[in-house]
C-alpha cells in the first residue's frame, strides 16, 4: 500500500507479541524503535495494523513523530484517489469518523492535566476541531443521504426503462475496470495502484441483446474499518441492488491471496445480498497455465459453491461470452412472440422501438416481417400491446423454462 502512496521505507521492525494494550509494542521493541528513530529521522512511522485511540497516543508521543495505522494509510489512498464531488464528500467523511476516538483521547489527556496537540495542533485547538469535526460530519452525512435517495431513484427509472444493472464488484486490483472495458468496450482507467476507483462508472454492456449497464465500483480490501464501509454507502449501494454481480478475484495470484481476498469481498457482499445473483469471474488467466487455470478453479469451487464460477481474460476475451450469456440469463426474457407484420415504416421502427426492451430477430419472408421476440414477463403486456396496434400475426406465444408466465393461447 505505501508503494501506491510513493512513501518509501527505510526501516522494518517485526513483533511477534501480542499487541501490548498501551503501546501496542513490546517495551523492548519501543525502545529499539526509539533508537532508529534518533538515527534515520523518518518523516513518519506505520504500523500495519489498527491501533486503538490509547496505542496512538502513546506512540506520537514517544516518537514525537506522525504514526499512521493501517486504515490511516488506506484514508491517504482515498484521498489521493478521490475527484468527484461525492468520492471527495465520502472521504472525508470516512477520515472523520476514523479521527474522531483519537480526539476524544487526545481531548481527554489535554483535560487530565497533559497537553499535546492532536497532529501537530496546540491543546485547545484539539478541542475545537473534535466540536468542529461532529459537525462537518453531520453536514456530509445529510449530504450523502441525498445523494443515495438519488441514486435510488436513478435505479428506480432505468429499471422501468428495461434496463438490466450489472455490478462489478471485487477485492481492490482484481481487475475490474479491465473488465468491464473488455465487456462494453470502453476506456474506463485500468491502474495497477490500489482503491484507483473511488467512484462509480456506468457503461453500456455490447454483445449483450437488450439494455444493459455494467456498473464499476470501489474495490474491497481486508481488515476495512467498518465506518469506512458506511461512508461508501452510496457508492456501494451500486453493487448491492444490481440484478447480477460480477464478483472478481486476481485468479493469477497465489492461493493464500485467492483465498483470503475472496474471503474480505464475500464477508462485505453477502450480509446484503444474501442468495442474489451472483457470478465468481477469475480475471488474468492470460497469466497462468491452463493447469494452474483448473485448479484455482477448483479451489475457488470450495470458497462459493454453489454459485457459478468463470474463468476470463480481458486481454484475450476467453470466458467473456460466457459472462455475457449469463447476463442475458439474468434479464430475464422468458415471454417469447413468433409474430408475422407487414414490410412497412411503422414494422421496423417498431423493430427498433423492441431492442431496448426486448431480443428480438427478425427477417424477411413472403414479403412479410417475421419476427421472435422474447421479453420479461413484465414487460409481456406492453410487447404484446404494440404488436397489436402493429397490426402484427401471432405465430406462437411461449414461455422459456424458468419463466413465471403461463402460456397463452395464439392470439389473431
Amino acid at each position: 500500500m505505501l508503494d501506491t502512496l510513493q512513501i518509501k521505507v527505510v526501516k522494518q521492525f517485526v513483533q511477534k507479541k501480542i499487541p501490548h494494550p498501551t503501546s501496542y509494542f513490546g517495551p523492548g521493541k519501543i525502545e529499539e524503535i526509539s533508537e532508529e528513530v534518533k538515527t534515520i529521522d523518518p518523516d513518519m512511522i506505520v504500523v500495519n495494523d489498527q491501533l486503538k485511540p490509547s496505542q496512538h497516543h502513546f506512540l506520537e508521543m514517544k516518537f514525537q513523530k506522525e504514526c499512521v495505522d493501517r486504515p490511516g494509510v488506506i484514508l491517504k489512498i482515498f484521498s489521493e484517489h478521490a475527484y468527484t464531488p461525492e468520492a471527495i464528500a465520502q472521504v472525508q467523511l470516512a477520515r472523520l469518523r476514523y479521527e474522531q476516538p483519537f480526539l476524544r483521547e487526545w481531548v481527554h489527556k489535554a483535560k487530565s492535566g497533559e497537553r499535546p496537540g492532536f497532529l501537530a495542533g496546540g491543546a485547545y485547538a484539539t478541542d475545537v476541531y473534535y466540536e468542529h469535526a461532529k459537525t462537518h460530519m453531520k453536514k456530509i452525512e445529510s449530504r450523502l443521504e441525498e445523494v443515495s435517495k438519488n441514486r435510488e431513484v436513478k435505479r428506480i427509472r432505468r429499471h422501468e426503462e428495461g434496463f438490466t444493472l450489472v455490478s462489478l464488484a471485487g477485492y481492490t486490483n482484481a481487475g475490474k475496470s479491465a473488465l468491464m472495458n473488455a465487456l462494453c468496450s470502453s476506456e474506463v482507467e485500468v491502474s495497477s495502484q490500489l482503491f484507483s476507483s473511488l467512484s462509480t462508472t456506468t457503461r453500456r454492456v455490447k454483445g449483450v441483446k437488450g439494455k444493459v449497464l455494467a456498473i464499476d465500483t470501489v474495490g474491497f480490501i481486508k481488515d476495512l474499518p467498518p465506518d469506512f464501509i458506511d461512508a461508501f454507502k452510496s457508492t456501494l449501494e451500486e453493487v448491492f441492488f444490481a440484478d447480477l454481480i460480477l464478483l472478481t478475484y486476481d485468479a493469477s495470484e497465489d492461493d493464500d491471496s485467492i483465498r483470503t481476498k475472496l474471503w474480505t469481498s464475500l464477508d462485505i457482499l453477502l450480509p446484503r445480498v444474501g442468495n442474489g445473483h451472483m457470478l465468481v469471474v477469475g480475471t488474468k488467466v492470460d497469466k497462468i497455465s491452463s493447469e494452474r487455470s483448473l485448479h484455482v478453479e477448483r479451489l475457488v469451487r470450495t470458497l462459493v459453491s454453489p454459485r457459478e464460477i468463470v474463468m476470463s481474460s480481458s486481454v484475450s476475451g476467453y470466458g467473456l461470452n460466457l459472462i455475457r450469456d449469463r447476463i442475458s440469463d439474468v434479464q430475464g426474457h422468458t415471454q417469447g412472440f413468433e409474430i408475422l407484420l407487414p414490410l412497412t415504416d411503422a414494422s421496423y421502427s417498431l423493430m427498433s422501438k423492441l431492442h431496448n426492451v426486448a431480443e428480438v430477430s427478425h427477417h424477411i419472408e413472403n414479403d412479410q416481417l417475421r419476427a421472435d421476440i422474447w421479453c420479461n414477463p413484465v414487460d409481456a403486456d406492453k410487447v404484446r400491446n404494440w404488436l397489436l396496434a402493429a397490426g402484427a400475426e401471432f405465430l406462437q406465444d411461449t414461455v422459456r423454462e424458468g419463466g413465471d408466465t403461463p402460456e397463452r393461447p395464439l392470439e389473431t
